[in-house]
């Protein structure tokens, strides 16, 4: 009798928690680490899911390698097995599609590509647009970074040829914007908080800005899903719980970010995502909240936009017959709403 009446007890309890949660497994590794690129905005959602506790309220201790040279690094990081994951431009899925290498993005951060593309101020008469870059210096953060693969893109439609223009390494952030001020580069691709100082600077003269979902329409003829979270497809198979949990966590967090004042994010962002300038920070905060997914879930035809750039970049990814539907997953996504609740 008293075995019976346990396990009625059991029922009833799990009958009263919410879907999913009496049969949630444990994580298969509840350390993980994840790499990212820089300290740009676009990636500021999984340093702020560690500073609010939502990776301990899931049961994981997450360790962040931050590669201030550029999401290529991180990307090599993954690749080369010292990280289980990256937070990271989706276009990266792509290109290690077309090198045979399976990887998935499991969470979306980023509806739009938040990319500035400018050219400095004193340079601004003589560019009238991206067909006068001829000759130029354009700062990316790395070779083979997105910067790099968008700058190149950009130049390409605007009729320029590989040897029309120099494409310079500069790191991102602060390293970028000396850079440009002290004009060792032409122009330069940058992120949010740099966006906004040369701004206020009156430093450039802004080309194109994928800020908003208009500014990406222009510069690359569709909407332009960026930064995920993505993994190698091995590791997402032989640990899905571990997946699961990391895709909770920044789901918590995106919902945490577009439910809270712009001030009260400011006030919750690591240091390296933001300025000594508080005002300024929620200036750039209030302009950015777009930015940033609300549910994390891809939507099918804006990964056409991605391709069709990296498929004028590289002749290898327009050669290697791409499928879109191995480059990202929502299912984790979905399964973090079913278990979390509205």
């Amino acid at each position: 009798m008293t075995s019976i009446a346990s396990r009625a007890a059991a029922l009833a309890i799990a009958l009263l928690l919410p879907a999913g949660a009496a049969r949630a497994a444990e994580p298969e590794h509840k350390a993980v680490t994840i790499a990212v690129g820089s300290a740009i905005l676009n990636y500021m959602p999984l340093a702020l899911a560690d500073s609010l506790g939502n990776f301990k309220k899931e049961g994981l201790d997450v360790t962040i390698q931050n590669f201030q040279a550029g999401g290529a690094k991180a990307l090599q990081a993954l690749v080369g097995g010292s990280v289980d994951g990256v937070v990271g431009f989706y276009d990266h899925t792509i290109q290690m599609q077309a090198k045979k290498k399976d990887i998935s993005c499991v969470f979306l951060l980023n509806d739009v590509p938040g990319i500035v593309f400018g050219v400095r101020a004193d340079l601004a008469d003589k560019v009238k647009s991206g067909a006068d870059l001829k000759g130029m210096r354009v700062g990316i953060t790395t070779p083979g970074s997105s910067t790099d693969m968008i700058a190149r893109y950009y130049a390409k439609v605007n009729g320029l040829g590989p040897r029309d223009v120099e494409f310079i390494g500069v790191g991102s952030g602060a390293p970028g914007m000396k850079a440009l001020e002290s004009k060792a580069v032409d122009v330069l691709g940058f992120y949010d908080p740099t966006a906004t100082i040369l701004t206020r600077k009156n430093a450039v003269k802004i080309l194109f800005d994928g800020r908003t979902e208009e500014g990406s329409k222009k510069a690359f003829g569709g909407v332009y899903p960026t930064a995920c979270l993505y993994l190698n497809q091995s590791y997402i198979d032989k640990n899905p719980e571990t997946v699961q949990r990391l895709a909770n966590a920044m789901l918590r967090t995106v919902r945490w970010i577009h439910s809270n004042s712009p001030e009260a994010v400011v006030d919750a962002i690591p240091s390296a995502y933001k300025l000594d300038d508080r005002v300024l920070n929620i200036e750039i905060m209030r302009a950015s909240t777009g930015l940033f997914s609300k549910d994390g879930r891809f939507s099918p035809d804006t990964l056409k936009t991605p391709l069709s750039v990296l498929t004028a970049y590289d002749p290898a990814i327009a050669a290697a017959g791409i499928d879109l539907s191995k480059t990202y997953t929502n299912k984790f996504a979905e399964e973090a709403a079913r278990r979390i609740g509205k």
